[in-house]
Order: C-alpha cells, then structure tokens, then sequence
C-alpha cells in the first residue's frame, strides 16, 4: 500500500514536471497501461473461468467505473497544471466524503453524523488551500479541477466497488485493463474533440507517457489491489492519504512547488477530515 501511495505521487510528479496536455497524458496514460498490463492478466484468467469472473455486469460497470476515472484524470492532469501535483493531490481527497453521499443519493445509506460533520471542516480547507486568505490571485481554476476530479474519483470507486461478482474469484487486473481502456478512450475523444490531442512526437515524449503508465497507473494499481485483499478498508483509506503527503514532500523537494502556511493549513484540515472519515467509514 505504500508503495502504491508513493507511485501515485511520483506519478503526479512526473506529470507536473513534462507538462504536456492534461487530457493527453489522461489518454497515454491509461491506453499505454493496457499491453503493459496484458500478461498479467492472461495469467490471472488462466487461473477462473473468464465467463464466470468478467460476467457482463462485471464488463459494463467496468467500463462505466473508466468513464469516470477518464473525468477523474482529465481535471486531476489540469489542477496539476495550474495549481501544483502536491496541492491537486490533496484536493481530491474530497472522494472520501462524496462516496458516502453518493451511496445516501442513490441507495439511502446514511452517512454517519460525524462524516457530515466534517465536510465542513474539508470545504474551509479547499478555500485556505485555494489561496482564500493569501496575497494575489485566488488559484479557483485549479481549485475546481481538483474538486472536479475528487468528484470523478468518488463516481469511479463507487461504481467499481459494484463491478466484481459475487459467486466466483473476480479477476482485478483484468478489470483494472478495461476500466484503463475506457479511461483512455474517453480523455482520447475528449481530446480530439476539443483539438488538444499530443501525440508523443519522439521517443522522448513516448518514454514520459509510458514511465507515468507504468508508475501511475500499472505499479500503483497492482500494489493498491493486492493491499485491499489484505488490509481491513479503513486502514487502506486511511494509507491513501500518504499520497497526499508525499506529493507535497517530492514538489516541494524537485520541483519547488512550495505551499504558503495558509495552504499548508488547508491541507492539513483536508488531510485530517478525509483521516477522520476513513475511520468512520471503517
């Protein structure tokens, strides 16, 4: 699990750090996930029925969940842009409450009453990480990608969370290929369609669009599905908010992405209630 937070925060790294079009390293990143993924998932399906582990429930959800995950990265790409991968890591850890409201919207599971208490304290923290209180410009427009993409994020765990079937051993990886599939499909559309598409012009362009598949989304990934097998879910929650953590450190470190003490504070109210509603969640 640590190793997964750690990837995923390079990951936001090493996208900050290329700067090429947010929805253009979205669809990179997940299309160049699928070969790499590929022999894993032979292997596992070797192991099941295929049939019985990707039913078509499974497949539809699994790409309804890369929909989403395709919004998800696309605003991410952009707050990281705008706003710095240590800053845009922390925002989207706004999912941790939207999951349980969305679950009330569309099942009528209440969330419990500390978890809408702290939703508050998570908003006052986007405003002070948002520069509410700092000198010059408010950083809004990165502000709400951030948010955009903790929404889409939300919209993916609480569809993937439904995806796996219920009578045989599911297949992860497998699924995890056809959510990266959909996912990259629908930032490419999203990128032709508004004529931003990048496609890698040399080797180099090629080599940053496949080393962030392989760290953001193919180590990390695997190390996030083995770790949910094994760890109760609160704690895995709760381990997901070193990205937050990490990313700040590795911007602040390399890149000089440094947050003023308003944002540090922001981000620590962000940290500490997303903290407090995984433990509750558990």
């Amino acid at each position: 699990m640590l190793l997964g937070t750690f990837s995923l925060a390079a990951a936001a790294l090493m996208i900050s750090a290329f700067g090429a079009d947010p929805l253009s390293t979205a669809a990179w990143r997940c299309l160049l996930a699928v070969p790499m993924l590929a022999p894993v998932v032979v292997w596992e399906l070797r192991r099941t029925e295929v049939r019985a582990a990707l039913p078509p429930r499974t497949v539809i959800l699994a790409v309804l969940a890369g929909t989403a995950l395709g919004v998800d990265y696309g605003f991410y790409n952009t707050s990281i842009l705008l706003i710095g991968a240590g800053l845009a890591t922390v925002l989207i850890n706004i999912q941790i409450v939207v999951v349980p409201l969305l679950a009330w919207l569309i099942e009528g599971t209440r969330p419990p009453k500390l978890m809408l208490a702290v939703a508050p304290a998570m908003l006052l923290g986007v405003a002070l990480a948002g520069g509410a209180f700092d000198p010059g410009p408010l950083q809004w427009g990165g502000v709400l990608a951030g948010l955009a993409a903790g929404v889409g994020y939300a919209l993916y765990l609480s569809i993937i969370r439904r995806s796996a079937p219920t009578a045989v051993r599911p297949a992860p990886c497998a699924v995890l290929t056809l959510v990266c599939l959909s996912a990259g499909l629908t930032t490419l559309v999203a990128a032709l369609l508004s004529g931003r598409l990048q496609a890698p012009e040399n080797l180099t362009d090629l080599a940053w669009f496949a080393a962030i598949a392989l760290i953001g989304q193919v180590i990390t990934y695997l190390c996030f599905n083995i770790a949910m097998t094994s760890l109760p879910e609160n704690l895995t929650s709760a381990l997901q908010l070193l990205t937050a953590v990490f990313a700040l450190i590795l911007g602040a470190a390399l890149l000089g992405q440094i947050p003023t003490v308003w944002q540090l504070a922001g981000c620590g109210l962000i940290i500490a209630g997303a903290w407090a509603a995984s433990r509750v969640s558990g």
